[in-house]
């Protein structure tokens, strides 16, 4: 008594050849990755220098303190490091992206 084992059909109907279904999905998975590395390791290159000014002088008229409070107070929204920024918006981007074509394949043919 043998096994047979399955085979695969020798031809599959599909709407788009698999090279251009499944290049969104590496292309996700390649921008979640490097998204994910860039927001966990913080690279100290991609660091924003502190705001303050070079010359700080303790004797200002009412608009350099103006401007000054101004600029401490934007500081606090502003990123340290660009590469927590940009990875973050990676990691979004390439999650939307993977879960957009997914959902597309699981809604079947729309040709």
């Amino acid at each position: 008594m043998t096994l047979k084992m399955p085979t695969l059909p020798k031809t599959i109907s599909v709407s788009e050849p698999a090279t251009k279904r499944l290049l969104p999905l590496a292309i996700g998975a390649g921008l979640l990755a490097a998204g994910a590395f860039l927001w966990r390791t913080k690279p100290q290159a991609l660091n924003i220098p502190d705001p303050m000014p070079m010359d700080d002088s303790k004797q200002s008229n009412a608009l350099q303190r103006a401007v000054r409070k101004s600029r401490d107070g934007v500081s606090l929204v502003a990123p340290d490091n660009l590469g927590v920024s940009v990875g973050r918006s990676m990691v979004i981007a390439g999650t939307a992206l993977m879960v957009t074509r997914l959902l597309d394949e699981l809604s079947g043919p729309h040709r």
